[in-house]
């Protein structure tokens, strides 16, 4: 009777360490997957918020100055500064696609071994 009780110990726990490698299995695939997706990080009503509010913040800093050389250029630098910034923000919220990609051999690589 207690060799019939041990072997279904060690059963159960060779069913519930298969089945836990598989749970474990199929969240590192779905968490890979995931990262894969190309979806759009940052939504569209944000980005025209922020556009909305850097477009008044540039327009009140030029309302009250004096239009020479100095305001015009310094204008222009934060104006490029801010879309540069912007840009970058977008460009890295999609890594597979884009002017900086980055490969997805890697990320391929790693999902091989996980398909069934």
């Amino acid at each position: 009777m207690r060799n019939s009780r041990n072997f279904r110990n060690r059963t159960i726990l060779k069913l519930l360490q298969a089945r836990a490698i598989q749970v474990s299995t199929d969240i590192a695939q779905r968490r890979l997957l995931l990262f894969a997706q190309t979806n759009n990080s940052i939504p569209m009503p944000f980005l025209v918020v922020l556009i909305f509010w850097l477009t008044i913040i540039f327009a009140s800093f030029s309302l009250f100055a004096q239009p020479n050389a100095i305001v015009i250029g310094s204008l222009l630098i934060f104006a490029l500064s801010a879309a540069g910034a912007i840009y970058l923000i977008l460009e890295l919220g999609q890594p597979f696609t884009g002017l900086m990609q980055i490969s997805s051999a890697p990320l391929r690589n790693a999902l091989t071994p996980l398909s069934p």
